[in-house]
């Protein structure tokens, strides 16, 4: 009896690299309290179908504010994600970890964008919810923007470039240290060091508008 086939889209360590919308599933819901102590849900995805089946989706955090002004948005937002992971009309809400344990692993679809966080590095954040997208999951060709820090990692590189490019051009003065200026130059560094994969950062839940 065969224990199973090999399937190259499940696999650990997938990670979506698109902005898009997603057919996902609801790995974790679990309602907690803002910095600022209104309740919330913070929702964990994994995308369904695609090139990215498997992937990940983080830190979608669905803030409760019962104050005159967000009262109604609230309503709305959490109302938004239930309908369209297929619950229907009608059905009460009394709390939200009601409505956390009801949304574990349903199925609906998820549009991310970039979003810059306060360390200059982008993230996909989750801006709106629909149904599940018959036709299936849809990125949309936008990969990550180049983040501030390495920006300024290439700008350094370019001006060391320069520097030592100069240093080629100028007239050289007598050698006192090293045997020529070809093992000078071999003593420099000449690439920035590895980068870190970049991680996804939670967002501030208190900076939300809702």
């Amino acid at each position: 009896m065969m224990l199973f086939t090999t399937d190259e889209n499940n696999v650990f360590g997938k990670s979506l690299k698109e902005a898009g919308t997603y057919n996902v599933r609801v790995t974790s819901a679990v309602a907690k309290n803002s910095k600022s102590g209104n309740p919330m849900i913070e929702f964990n995805y994994e995308v369904l179908d695609g090139q990215y089946a498997g992937a990940p989706i983080r830190y979608d955090y669905a803030v409760w504010n019962d104050d005159e002004d967000h009262f109604d948005l609230s309503v709305r937002r959490f109302n938004t994600i239930m309908i369209a992971s297929g619950i229907p009309s009608g059905k009460a809400v009394d709390n939200l970890p009601q409505v956390a344990s009801v949304m574990k692993n349903r199925k609906l679809a998820v549009t991310v964008d970039w979003e810059q966080s306060q360390n200059g590095n982008w993230y996909l954040r989750v801006k709106s919810y629909h149904k599940l997208l018959q036709e299936g999951s849809q990125p949309n060709g936008k990969m990550r923007p180049e983040s501030s820090q390495n920006s300024r990692q290439s700008n350094f590189g370019n001006n060391r470039n320069q520097s030592a490019e100069y240093r080629q051009q100028a007239p050289q003065a007598p050698n006192n240290g090293f045997n020529s200026q070809t093992n000078f130059n071999a003593a420099m560094p000449t690439n920035g060091q590895p980068q870190r994969p970049q991680q996804p950062q939670q967002p501030n839940v208190d900076e939300l508008p809702f």
